[in-house]
C-alpha cells in the first residue's frame, strides 16, 4: 500500500458517544462511524462497555467508507477519563488491540484530542462544555496546561451536567422556602412526574442516574432562563462565570498572548440559553484582548490528526460530512 492509501483512525469518546473517523495518512477523510458512551475504566463493566462502543464505531465507518475492516497504521484516541501514560491508557490500548490491528495506538485524554483539534495542533485553549466540563491550553513549545476535568463527582462547573444538577437544588431549596421561588420547581417536577418535589431522591441517587440524568435537566434550567426566571439566569452565568475563570487560570500559567484563540467546544454552548454569550462577556471582562474562535476541526478529527503524527504523517484535515 502506498504511504498515502495507509489508513488510520481518529476516536472521540466520551459519556454520551464514542465517534471515530477513519482517513488516508494524507489526510482525506474515508468515513465517520459512533458507538455508545463511555464511563470512567474503575467503574463496574467499564471494559465490556469500551469494547463494545469501538466495535460499533469502526464498524460503522468502515461501512461509511464501504470498505471491508484491515490493519490500520495508527489509531488516535481521545477518551474521556484517560490521560496519557496512565495505568487507564494501558488499559485502553489493551482494549483496542482486541477490536483492530494497528501499528501504533496513542492514547490521550478526550479533551486532548478537542484541543489538538480546535487549534490544529497549535498554541491556544478549549474550553469544554458537555456532559461534563474541562479547560485546556498549549503553547508554543507543546507545554499543556489544565484546569477542571475532575468528573461529575468533584466538579464540572459549567457544564450540561452542574447546570442541571444545580437547577434541581435550586428547586429543591426554594421548595423548603430556603430560597426564593422559581419556576424550576414546577418544571422539576413535571419533569419527572412527581406530587411532591422530595421524592426525587429515589429518582437521582439510583445508580443510573449521574452524570448524564444531570446533564438531561440543563434543557429545563436553559428553558427558565429564556423565559426570563431569575435563578436559571443565574445559574447559567455562575456556569459562564466559572468557565471563564479556569480559561484564565490556563491562560496566565502557559504564559500566552492576550490574544491567543480560546474555543468554546461542547453542545452546551449550543443548545443552553445565554452560555456561551455569558461565557465570551466573562472572558472579555478579565481580558479585553479575548480571542475567541470556532474549533477549526471537531474532537474526532483531532484524534485523527494525534494519529497522523503517531504515523510519521504531516498532513493536515479537511473535515468532511
Amino acid at each position: 500500500m502506498k504511504d498515502d492509501q495507509r489508513l488510520c483512525f481518529g476516536v472521540d469518546g466520551g459519556q454520551t458517544s464514542t465517534k471515530c473517523a477513519l482517513v488516508t495518512a494524507d489526510g482525506r477523510v474515508l468515513g465517520y462511524g459512533a458507538g455508545g458512551g463511555l464511563v470512567h475504566l474503575a467503574a463496574e463493566g467499564a471494559r465490556e462497555r469500551h469494547t463494545e462502543a469501538l466495535r460499533q464505531a469502526f464498524a460503522a465507518a468502515w461501512s461509511s467508507a464501504g470498505l471491508a475492516p484491515c490493519p490500520v497504521a495508527a489509531v488516535g484516541l481521545g477518551l474521556t477519563g484517560v490521560e496519557a501514560g496512565t495505568p487507564e491508557a494501558a488499559q485502553a490500548r489493551a482494549i483496542v488491540a482486541e477490536v483492530i490491528t494497528a501499528d501504533v495506538v496513542e492514547v490521550h485524554s478526550d479533551a486532548y484530542a478537542a484541543l489538538i483539534g480546535a487549534h490544529d495542533g497549535q498554541a491556544g485553549i478549549i474550553a469544554i462544555s458537555g456532559t461534563g466540563s474541562h479547560v485546556l491550553g498549549m503553547d508554543h513549545a507543546g507545554r499543556i496546561e489544565r484546569a477542571g476535568g475532575w468528573g461529575w463527582l468533584l466538579g464540572d462547573e459549567g457544564s450540561a451536567m452542574w447546570i442541571g444538577r444545580s437547577g434541581l437544588a435550586a428547586a429543591l431549596r426554594a421548595a423548603d422556602g430556603v430560597d426564593p421561588p422559581t419556576a424550576l420547581e414546577v418544571a422539576m417536577r413535571a419533569h419527572f412526574a412527581l406530587h411532591a418535589l422530595r421524592d426525587v431522591k429515589r429518582l437521582v441517587y439510583d445508580s443510573h442516574f449521574g452524570a448524564k440524568g444531570f446533564a438531561g435537566l440543563a434543557p429545563l434550567v436553559s428553558q427558565a432562563a429564556a423565559q426570563g426566571d431569575a435563578v436559571a439566569r443565574g445559574i447559567i452565568t455562575q456556569a459562564a462565570h466559572d468557565l471563564a475563570a479556569q480559561v484564565m487560570a490556563v491562560h496566565r500559567r502557559l504564559s500566552l498572548p492576550p490574544d491567543a484563540p480560546i474555543a468554546p467546544v461542547g453542545g452546551a454552548y449550543e443548545h443552553v440559553h445565554g452560555l456561551r454569550e455569558g461565557f465570551i462577556a466573562a472572558l472579555r471582562s478579565a481580558n479585553p484582548r479575548a480571542n475567541v474562535v470556532a474549533p477549526k476541526l471537531p474532537p474526532v478529527l483531532g484524534a485523527a490528526l494525534i494519529a497522523l503524527r503517531a504515523c510519521g504523517s504531516p498532513a493536515t484535515i479537511a473535515p468532511t460530512g
